[in-house]
């Protein structure tokens, strides 16, 4: 039986000078559970826009379940990105677009209670505006996932400490670039004894002790894992060498980092899994490309 994953947060469209493609970290993370075996639902809204109906079109594509995916009277998400010369991405988010206001009703809580989903996934960047943050907020205490995956993406001018706490309070599963590790630190206030991994991780799951895995990406280092109540850990190389874009290979990790944990697989297979689908999804410009 299929793994069951629901998401929450941003449907964007990501705007580069010359085209555009369709992105947001959940709906990548969405797509790619599916790509990987798991049935993947998305919590989100897009606008009254020929962006809305393109976004709803592609979700559909991905297999995406879509019925908590509202229309809003405001316009759907867009980014701007540029990529700089190692192909690193840089956002320019707008504000006060669909997925800012995000409602879930009663009887939609109520319903996502009872669909039993294995796991629920949100960032920082969906709870930006207080609306959709209440909603999260709700998500979580009114429904029961076995694991909560949070991914920390630190946009600028969108997360404050609040929101980045609210993530470290919940999730079972973290995953942080170590690009952002220092930032994070002084928003959630943990103390490492040294700058090892080992000693950053520790530090977190001391903090926060409900979180089972903490997860750092290294960029072209690989990844390194570890695991609180084992007191175990783990690195991984990064697989392949070919970098085109690194728009979506964060989400792409994640989904079949998470896909493979849930059924079962040893941490080493799922960290090598997960190395492997984001060590392709570089490679292409696309965030999703299908494999």
């Amino acid at each position: 039986m299929k793994k069951k994953i629901i998401s929450i947060g941003e449907i964007i469209w990501d705007i580069y000078p010359k085209k555009k493609t369709i992105g947001g970290a959940p709906l990548n993370f969405a797509a790619h559970a599916v790509l990987c075996g798991a049935e993947s639902a998305l919590i989100s809204a897009v606008g009254q826009d020929l962006l809305g109906e393109e976004a709803m079109k592609w979700l559909h594509s991905f297999g995406i379940v879509d019925k908590y995916v509202k229309v809003n009277p405001q316009s759907t998400g867009q980014c701007l990105v540029t990529l700089d010369e190692n192909a690193v991405p840089h956002y320019n988010v707008l504000r006060d677009v669909a997925y800012d206001h995000i409602c879930l009703a009663d009887e939609e809580l109520a319903s996502i209670a009872r669909e039993g989903y294995d796991a629920l996934y949100f960032g920082t960047l969906i709870q930006r505006n207080i609306v959709s943050r209440k909603t999260v907020c709700e998500l979580v205490s009114r429904c029961s996932f076995a694991h909560v995956i949070c991914d920390v993406n630190l946009r600028p001018n969108c997360y404050d400490a609040e929101s980045v706490n609210f993530c470290m309070r919940h999730a079972t599963v973290l995953k942080v670039s170590i690009e952002e590790e220092g930032l994070l630190r002084s928003l959630a206030g943990y103390v490492p004894e040294s700058e090892s991994y080992s000693s950053i991780a520790r530090a977190i799951c001391k903090k926060y002790p409900q979180i089972r895995v903490l997860i750092l990406t290294l960029g072209k280092d690989g990844s390194y894992a570890y695991l609180s109540e084992e007191k175990k850990e783990y690195r991984q190389g990064a697989v392949g060498n070919k970098v085109v874009s690194t728009v979506g290979a964060g989400d792409s990790f994640a989904a079949a980092w998470l896909v493979s944990y849930l059924n079962g697989m040893p941490i080493e297979a799922c960290m090598q899994k997960a190395a492997e689908v984001s060590g392709y999804v570089v490679a292409h410009m696309q965030a999703v490309p299908n494999y």
